[in-house]
């Protein structure tokens, strides 16, 4: 087949207009990002079709928030100044705790991202900060501390793990920490709640031979018994709190130290609250079913209230589990308070001569 003068020069024109089409879409390849780049069909390192390459990151890195943006190593291209978010972390990390992503910014050749700038990632936990240091969303997860007072101040009230002696044999343990009245600091001792299913009574049937003992599990909600704090403790406070929900403290004392034979504090001096309650149930002895230690002097107070292990003088201010007044089990419920003592420290009473109260709780530290 011949071309006519006319078809050669026609050819010769379209086939310089395919060479400056090629040029101008290799121009629009190396601009990676416009709208009809690509669009001729020509060959490029990072894209195919016209599309662009997802950025993959490491570690559960953020993506850009349309998707547009390329690796950000391996030699894949990016449109220059484009910025994307980034996380160089496991993504469940991400803002738990201190952990923020962070920006990368596309280099100004376009060949890729520069460094994830501004990103906070897990760090090691501390136990000596507030702030959970590796965002898997548990504070201090795994602290253990001498006493409550070491627990940093911000951190809220709650369980928490202590052992009193360090590197020594006696094992670490839970116990409710109160981090806010009077200061914080205090470890809880012991805890009667009322209870109208009958079982807070037997729970203080404690003998003598675990009078240093656990009974329980630390919680406010619960009746709980740590005899061996004890032996550490030297600022003690009980509060009641009564059958309509107000709380009082109704005892601040101090003490050097307990003897662990007969449990009578050394040197105890009342700080403040009611006497009536620091003579009754600090000031003087202790008693279980199975030991005569309170200073009653015809009969063994903890026998005389159903078999309630506590401090006692000569009987009642309050009582852990039982009522003052017949039937003095009360159903079981358990904690009872002198209704004079109530009516001293503003607390509501149930029209009796001893009422139900809510909780009992006795605090220490150290």
């Amino acid at each position: 087949m011949s071309l006519g003068r006319g078809s050669v020069a026609g050819a010769c024109c379209a086939a310089i207009v395919l060479l400056a089409a090629v040029s101008a879409c290799s121009t629009r390849v190396r601009r990676f990002g416009d709208g009809d780049a690509g669009g001729g069909g020509s060959a490029s390192a990072s894209s195919a079709g016209g599309g662009s390459a997802a950025s993959t990151g490491e570690g559960g890195s953020a993506g850009s928030a349309d998707g547009g943006a390329s690796a950000s190593s391996g030699g894949g291209g990016c449109e220059p100044g484009r910025q994307e978010a980034c996380y160089e972390a496991a993504p469940a990390t991400l803002n738990r705790g201190p952990c923020r992503a962070g920006m990368k910014i596309c280099d100004d050749e376009g060949n890729g991202f520069g460094p994830c700038a501004g990103e906070v990632l897990p760090a090691a936990e501390r136990c000596d900060t507030a702030e959970d240091e590796d965002c898997d969303g548990a504070v201090n997860a795994g602290c253990v501390y001498a006493r409550c007072a070491d627990v940093p101040r911000g951190l809220p009230s709650g369980v928490y793990t202590l052992d009193l002696d360090g590197a020594g044999r006696d094992p670490e343990f839970p116990v409710v920490c109160d981090l806010e009245t009077a200061g914080g600091g205090w470890a809880l001792v012991y805890n009667s709640v009322g209870s109208a299913e009958g079982t807070t009574l037997a729970f203080w049937d404690i003998p003598y031979a675990e009078r240093l003992g656990t009974k329980g599990e630390p919680a406010l909600t619960r009746n709980f018994y740590r005899g061996s704090l004890y032996l550490v403790g030297r600022e003690y406070r009980d509060e009641i709190e009564d059958i309509e929900g107000t709380v009082a403290e109704v005892l601040r004392a101090t003490a050097e130290g307990i003897d662990t034979t007969t449990m009578k504090f050394l040197h105890p001096l009342h700080r403040s609250g009611d006497a009536d309650v620091f003579f009754s149930h600090f000031l003087s002895g202790w008693s279980s079913p199975d030991h005569d230690g309170d200073t009653a002097p015809d009969n063994n107070c903890a026998v005389e209230s159903l078999n309630v292990t506590q401090h006692y003088a000569q009987c009642w201010d309050y009582n852990l589990g039982a009522d003052g007044d017949a039937p003095f089990d009360d159903g079981g419920w358990g904690p009872h308070l002198g209704t004079h003592v109530a009516d001293q420290v503003g607390l509501a009473n149930d029209d009796t001569r001893y009422t139900r109260v809510r909780r009992i709780s006795r605090w220490t530290r150290w």
